[in-house]
């Protein structure tokens, strides 16, 4: 008995204990220690991506932020002694996105010439670009810079980059937050010329992710490249919500030969969509499979209205089922890591 409680203590002290470090773009600062959730850091870019850590460390990111730029692990784990990423506080998750918004007031823009202005973008994404713009919920018209952006802007909706400006269009004399009164916002979508992964893994192994949502991206949400290994997603929402062709890409892995990585009760296809754009496009998926059993089965629908008031409720049901849950677990899913604090 002897030996075998020496060797259980051995191998509890092989489990270090490490630091705790928070992060809350709100109320942190880049000149606080960052290890209390009373002194918060406040970027990603600095501390985390800029910095280095040790096995068993966890960083906290603060619920109800959001942070305009990427997260990208320095160090690596161990086995048994991960290094974790999760959320504190109380509210919604923690956002990463590439979405940064123009504060929607008169002083973010400046007259240019004719029917252009401009306002300075703000992000700590490196190397960016823009290749949408969203005025509220559309997406406005790229126009090439050419021999300067105030000759390509025409028409409601125009914009042009010359980073890190950006040129719109509204009539001289009225500023833009007038003119997009109706859209409520200007908000540009950084990218890469390379593409931009929002969360990305890249050679580095025992690494913890939960809590965390990735959101309004053009390429991918949670990229995971090279010798990357031992990681373990959970508990996350990833929506691009861009129409960019074949992408966004909620979760991609391109490793070069993972044997364990983990995807736990995540969720990349609705997102925090509306609960009407979930409905939509639920309708869409089951429209689509009832008029493929139609024309197998040859049946007719003699009531299209009343079965499509059916159909709709079923999907009300569906809707509010996703908007409560994440994906169901299966037997081989645990519902949940280590808690949070």
């Amino acid at each position: 008995m002897r030996h075998a409680f020496i060797i259980l203590v051995l191998g509890l002290s092989s489990m270090a204990a490490g630091t705790t470090y928070y992060v809350s773009s709100s109320g942190g600062s880049d000149s606080n220690n960052g290890t209390s959730s009373a002194t918060p850091w406040q970027t990603l870019s600095n501390h985390i991506n800029g910095g280095t850590f040790s096995a068993g460390d966890v960083i906290y990111l603060k619920r109800g932020d959001t942070w305009n730029e990427q997260l990208i692990p320095p160090s690596s784990g161990s086995s048994g002694n991960p290094i974790s990423f999760d959320a504190y506080g109380s509210g919604a998750p923690p956002v990463i996105t590439a979405a940064a918004p123009i504060a929607f007031v008169s002083a973010s823009w400046t007259p240019i010439s004719g029917n252009t202005w401009k306002a300075t973008i703000s992000s700590a994404i490196a190397s960016p670009t823009v290749n949408m713009v969203q005025f509220g919920t559309k997406y406005g018209r790229k126009q090439p810079n050419g021999s300067g952006c105030a000759t390509s802007i025409v028409g409601k909706y125009d914009w042009c980059l010359s980073w890190p400006n950006l040129y719109v269009y509204s009539p001289a004399g009225t500023n833009p937050v007038v003119t997009y009164a109706g859209d409520g916002s200007v908000v540009p979508i950084i990218a890469q010329g390379a593409g931009l992964q929002m969360i990305y893994v890249n050679n580095k192994v025992w690494l913890t992710f939960q809590h965390i949502k990735v959101q309004n991206f053009d390429y991918v949400g949670v990229g995971v490249a090279g010798a990357a290994d031992n990681l373990v997603f959970a508990n996350m929402e990833s929506d691009g919500m861009v129409p960019a062709g074949t992408v966004p890409l909620g979760f991609y892995v391109n490793a070069t030969n993972p044997a364990n990585i983990q995807f736990l009760n995540d969720e990349g296809l609705f997102g925090s969509k509306s609960g009407s754009e979930k409905k939509d496009a639920a309708m869409s998926f089951l429209e689509s499979a009832l008029s493929t059993i139609d024309a197998v089965a040859a049946r007719e629908i003699v009531d299209a209205e009343k079965f499509k008031n059916g159909i709709s409720k079923i999907i009300d049901g569906t809707v509010e089922c996703l908007n409560a849950s994440t994906w169901a677990k299966t037997s081989h899913q645990p519902s949940a890591l280590s808690p949070q604090p």
